[in-house]
């Protein structure tokens, strides 16, 4: 069997967003077309899962959909890239956009991320090295507010897993900030798109994060386990100030070109 039978080889990234928050540099582009060290922010993503030997990319579209679709076009890649149009992009969270490739990932092993990360580039290497189990990536490091994605956990002798999940947890009861990247594994995804369909579909409820419909398999017995990033540098980049903190993480790792 070859080395690498066992590593998962799909990532799915949402890029359907419409950036408000980083307007004017928004108003001609989506958010992952605006550029940090020179680099449009997909690109990166892109270059991070052809370095983890991924041979599949999904990007969920939404806003301007059309310059993605011609960036990826017009870039080369050893890996398959295509995209889903997620049409609600307007009106629904990112549990919908997650939702929309549910047919491209359907039976697959895959990783997720938000398109708006810059990120250690290892970091997706180690969540590919292994397809069996759903894993959170965590930084304890980070220091917590209201507005993070936060994180309760519970360690063993062997494994440390995520208890709860949600930006509705309390900074005192919380553990960890996510990092917007997941590793799930083939078999949990049919109960994932169930989860979201219930949640957002059936429920109404529109706006819910993906992390949410995690919450609820978790509330249902799921096994989520975490996966520390240790020193690994990363950030999200919702507003202006994020987008400083990024172009100088740029600067101080030479964007891991």
């Amino acid at each position: 069997m070859p080395a690498n039978a066992n590593r998962t080889k799909t990532a799915v990234i949402l890029a359907a967003g419409m950036g408000t928050r980083l307007m004017p540099l928004t108003a001609d582009r989506p958010k992952v077309l605006v550029e940090v060290g020179g680099k449009p922010l997909l690109d990166r993503l892109l270059t991070a899962c052809e370095r983890a030997g991924l041979d599949e990319i999904i990007v969920v579209t939404g806003y301007r959909h059309e310059q993605i679709d011609a960036f990826l076009t017009a870039r080369a890649s050893q890996a398959r890239l295509r995209t889903v149009f997620n049409e609600a992009f307007d009106t629904h969270g990112n549990a919908h956009s997650l939702f929309a490739a549910r047919d491209a990932l359907a039976a697959k092993s895959f990783i997720k991320m938000d398109g708006d990360l810059l990120l250690d580039p290892t970091l997706i290497a180690q969540l590919a090295g292994d397809d069996a189990r759903s894993l959170l990536a965590y930084d304890r490091k980070a220091v917590l507010d209201a507005e993070a994605m936060k994180a309760k956990l519970s360690t063993t002798d062997t494994t440390t897993h995520v208890t709860a999940l949600g930006k509705w947890l309390t900074v005192e009861e919380s553990e960890a900030e996510t990092i917007g990247v997941e590793h799930i594994a083939a078999q949990d995804g049919e109960l994932l798109f169930e989860t979201i369909d219930d949640l957002v579909h059936r429920r109404g409820e529109r706006q819910a994060y993906y992390e949410d419909a995690y919450h609820e398999m978790l509330r249902a017995g799921w096994q989520l386990d975490a996966f520390d990033i240790g020193s690994a540098l990363w950030t999200e980049i919702d507003d202006h100030a994020d987008l400083a903190r990024a172009a100088a993480l740029c600067q101080e790792t030479g964007g891991w070109d």
